[in-house]
């Protein structure tokens, strides 16, 4: 996976807390700063620890994961991400739009909007990604989607919020669908053409 891949994968992860984020800053009200930032940390955090996460549970089971790494990618962003667009066009919501200045509340929000990265980096291991880079990437986008959100939520609806989650769904399936095509229908094209020295 390229990193503009990764960046696109992080950005469709991400939309998660940034919709349950302009939820809690339309339910807030004016939120300070400095809680709004303690609000993205938290976040991102967690959004940091997922992936890392479940790309150990992908080492453990790498030998039997790398022969289908595509296959494995390809079936989580397109599950996750199908997800993310039934919910949102469902209405279904997050704890965290139900009092969002309580620290339980935040922390119960942070895992459930995080459980799709904790997923996703189960197949980190097979496309050959530094787990601590990817889950660096992943923390930060969420890091900045939740800070956004926040301030975005005083200024608009909670449906803005359910539009950037289908917006992120589609971004995973598309990702998802790239590396399946990439592994599949042009792996062999390119290696015929490696062997014929075009790219060597």
């Amino acid at each position: 996976m390229s990193l503009q891949a990764l960046i696109l994968v992080a950005i469709g992860l991400s939309m998660d807390a940034f919709g349950a984020s302009i939820s809690r800053g339309a339910a807030s009200g004016r939120m300070p700063i400095a809680s709004a930032l303690k609000s993205a940390s938290l976040f991102g955090a967690f959004a940091i620890a997922a992936p890392i996460i479940g790309g150990t549970v992908g080492i453990a089971f790498y030998d039997v994961i790398s022969a289908l790494d595509h296959w494995v990618a390809f079936i989580l962003l397109s599950v996750i991400g199908g997800k993310m667009i039934f919910d949102a066009r469902t209405g279904n919501e997050s704890p965290v739009s139900v009092m969002p200045t309580r620290l339980a509340i935040l922390l119960a929000a942070a895992i459930a909007t995080n459980i799709d990265a904790a997923v996703v980096g189960i197949a980190l291991p097979g496309l050959h990604i530094a787990l601590p880079f990817a889950a660096g990437i992943i923390g930060a986008t969420t890091f900045v989607a939740s800070f956004l959100g926040i301030q975005i939520g005083h200024r608009t609806s909670v449906a803005f919020g359910h539009r950037a989650e289908m917006a992120g769904g589609a971004i995973l399936i598309a990702i998802g669908t790239k590396i399946l095509i990439e592994h599949t229908l042009l792996a062999e094209p390119k290696a015929l053409a490696l062997q014929a020295g075009i790219f060597g």
